[in-house]
């Protein structure tokens, strides 16, 4: 016996569940092309502020303004991550109630 037919659930949500497979695998290729992107922006976290030749530290406002940059970065790779995930569970969510299997 069929999991679906034990939902007993119209044909017309089984039949969108193929639908949102593919949107899930879309939206975590995109979410995953942004998130490699956002990896290889992110600065290395060597460099503590001193300038090596001159010995002179940064300003206080280009501290400051490489770690706003750093932390939208942070929050970006973050939050592809948590889309990722989701869109992730959803999709086999969406596998295992379409295919039958419990």
């Amino acid at each position: 016996m069929q999991f679906s037919s034990l939902l007993n659930l119209p044909a017309i949500v089984t039949d969108t569940f193929t639908w949102l497979q593919v949107a899930f695998v879309v939206l975590i290729a995109i979410f995953g092309i942004v998130m490699i992107i956002a990896v290889l922006a992110s600065p290395p976290e060597t460099g503590v502020g001193n300038n090596v030749i001159t010995g002179a530290s940064e300003s206080y406002y280009t501290k400051n303004k490489g770690k706003n940059n750093e932390g939208r970065l942070k929050w970006l790779i973050i939050s592809c991550a948590i889309i990722i995930s989701v869109c992730a569970i959803l999709y086999f969510v969406t596998y295992s109630i379409y295919s039958g299997g419990a």
